[in-house]
């Protein structure tokens, strides 16, 4: 007769303070600290950002012949954010050529971004900042009302 080592009940115990052991692990791991000025300085200057869609406030994609002119021709240019503060707009159809340029900043709770360029001034939130993507979000003509939408960036060269 072969005898067991553990108990079932030390068995059970064991595995009860695993699984509380890790979930009170997962819960601590803080993959998502609060952004500072510095990170998101760093995010914002790393890259050229390009609009690649116009989406509501779930995602959805807006065609772009339901904007306004100004909201439509943000896809043909390319926005730099510099250490500085300064904004350009860059045109990748004539060499990069400043089109149209401003100034930016943080906002003190370092959620939200203040930027002054002729057409595009305001406070917008920052959904989301990070190494691939950079999604503001505005207020803007669709289908000639004024609706939030998000302006999703990519990262380019």
């Amino acid at each position: 007769m072969h005898t067991s080592r553990f108990s079932p009940s030390l068995l059970r115990s064991s595995v009860v303070a695993l699984l509380l052991l890790a979930f009170i692990t997962a819960c601590n791991n803080n993959d998502n600290p609060a952004p500072t000025a510095a990170s998101q300085t760093e995010l914002l200057v790393a890259n050229n950002w390009q609009v690649n869609a116009v989406t509501t406030t779930d995602g959805q994609p807006i065609n772009v012949n339901r904007l306004n002119l100004a909201t439509a021709v943000l896809y043909n240019l390319r926005m730099q954010f510099r250490n500085d503060n300064t904004v350009r707009a860059l045109d990748p159809n004539q060499s990069n050529v400043v089109v149209n340029q401003g100034t930016w900043k943080l906002a003190s709770d370092n959620q939200s971004m203040d930027v002054v360029v002729t057409g595009f001034n305001g406070n917008f939130p920052i959904v989301q900042l990070d190494r691939n993507q950079l999604i503001l979000r505005q207020q803007a003509p669709v289908d000639g009302k004024n609706t939030p939408i998000n302006l999703e960036f990519k990262p380019v060269p």
